[in-house]
């Protein structure tokens, strides 16, 4: 959240950065908890009994709205439906939309502001916000929803959370990547509540085996039934807890999203933390959802969007999600290649919704930690690149050493000084002013061995 780099937030007191919180939660609530969410809160509760026909139904019947708007009013869509002698009415549902091409990320970056809705429906709100995606794949892109998609995202996790049995009265710990904390920071306490919310947001970025105690206290203290986190740090979090022997955090439930969920970390977590587990996978561009229902298995969300799939290196289980979002207006993306991987499942789920079942998730891991001088394990290191980073095709952290971070880039052709000054402020503001940031700007940053891109290597690893 941009909130915790404001310098109004980083200058101020324990106290103040708490009531700072507590603003932003009142916020967060009226934008994303409000009138609008409780209306599609209510639809989704109704819609995830539908059968298989409704589904489809509803389906079709979104993607037709979403066409006959895109061809008025995005620039991008408009000039690809006269290139492909296409009218609105040639989309009439799902089976149709192999006549439109796959899209890919570097046509959206190359193209990014035709893809953007020119008029925006008083039903859809004209409050539009901008995010960047995370960066997992080393190349970030500049994104927009409209507030009808966000409040849609939202109700999308808080159905899961209402499988779950949690609701939104309860307390709740997050450990994200959101720096509440600043990484600079050497002493407790690591955490700030957010009042409104009932959530104590606790810092990613001070885990270390001196820290590790006041984590498990303030957590202890506070109460909480739930975690919200990522795989690889709240993996990395147990992994503290048991070596040091610490004993008591304890949470009914984890929620966790942003990276793939292994076997081994989720077999790891549940044991440590006595809980159920609940996966989320998403994507920023806002175009699939998937996530475990109380029953334990992967779903599909239909009502999310359209997820079509393409075989991998001809293996019939393994299958690449290309995915048509329908509820952001504001930038909407059909085809969108994921780049990420699912195994399908032909089995029924035991919890008698009919949405598509997911055997597993192999989409993003993240196993790698970068270590700092101090001794702190950052989990996230995509973040170090996501804030403000732009004018940037692609990018790769390798750690020379503790106290040395070298960055490969392929720039834009915008590319300029301020933009290399952001991206080292960046660095040094999670790793310390002393930290030496070198930028390698290249045309091309070579793959592994496997063909695969790694955002993060050290040096020495092949």
């Amino acid at each position: 959240m941009r909130l915790f780099f404001n310098p109004i937030y980083t200058k101020s007191p324990i106290f103040m950065q708490n009531l700072i919180c507590s603003t932003y939660g009142h916020i967060y609530k009226y934008v994303k908890q409000g009138r609008l969410f409780k209306k599609i809160f209510s639809e989704l509760e109704k819609s995830q009994w539908y059968s298989e026909e409704e589904l489809i139904q509803l389906q079709n019947e979104k993607l037709k709205n979403l066409v006959r708007f895109v061809y008025e009013n995005v620039p991008y869509y408009r000039r690809l439906f006269k290139n492909l002698h296409l009218r609105p009415e040639d989309i009439k549902g799902i089976s149709d939309l192999n006549k439109l091409p796959i899209l890919t990320k570097d046509e959206v970056r190359r193209n990014l502001n035709d893809f953007l809705a020119k008029k925006i429906s008083k039903r859809l709100s004209r409050l539009v916000f901008r995010k960047f995606t995370s960066g997992t794949t080393g190349s970030p892109l500049r994104l927009h929803r409209d507030i009808y998609s966000i409040n849609f995202e939202e109700a999308i996790i808080q159905r899961q959370y209402h499988w779950a049995g949690f609701d939104l009265s309860q307390r709740k710990v997050v450990l994200r990547s959101e720096p509440i904390v600043l990484p600079l920071v050497n002493h407790p306490p690591f955490g700030r509540y957010d009042k409104p919310q009932h959530t104590l947001f606790v810092s990613s970025y001070h885990l270390s085996k001196e820290n590790i105690p006041f984590y498990a206290k303030e957590i202890l203290d506070f109460k909480p039934a739930a975690l919200e986190t990522v795989p690889s740090t709240v993996y990395l979090f147990a992994k503290l807890l048991k070596d040091q022997d610490i004993n008591g955090v304890n949470f009914k439930y984890v929620f966790t999203s942003s990276e793939t969920l292994t076997s081994q970390q989720s077999a790891f977590i549940r044991e440590q933390f006595k809980s159920k587990i609940f996966d989320h996978y998403g994507v920023a561009e806002r175009v699939v959802a998937i996530g475990t229902c109380e029953k334990g298995n992967y779903h599909i969300y239909p009502e999310y969007g359209i997820a079509e799939f393409i075989s991998v290196n001809g293996d019939p289980k393994r299958r690449e999600i290309i995915g048509t979002g329908l509820n952001n207006f504001i930038m909407p993306l059909f085809r969108y290649r994921t780049k990420d991987i699912i195994v399908l499942s032909t089995q029924p789920c035991p919890c008698q919704r009919k949405f598509p079942v997911v055997e597993r998730i192999e989409g993003r891991m993240f196993d790698e930690y970068l270590t700092t001088r101090d001794g702190r394990i950052l989990p996230l290191i995509c973040n170090l690149l996501s804030i403000d980073t732009l004018n940037i095709i692609e990018a790769q952290i390798v750690q020379i050493s503790n106290s040395h971070i070298l960055i490969k880039i392929v720039p834009e052709k915008a590319y300029c000084s301020t933009d290399e000054m952001i991206l080292k402020k960046n660095i040094m503001n999670f790793l310390g002013e002393d930290t030496k940031v070198s930028i390698d700007k290249v045309s091309y940053i070579p793959r592994d061995k496997s063909g695969k891109f790694r955002p993060f290597i050290k040096q020495g690893e092949s």
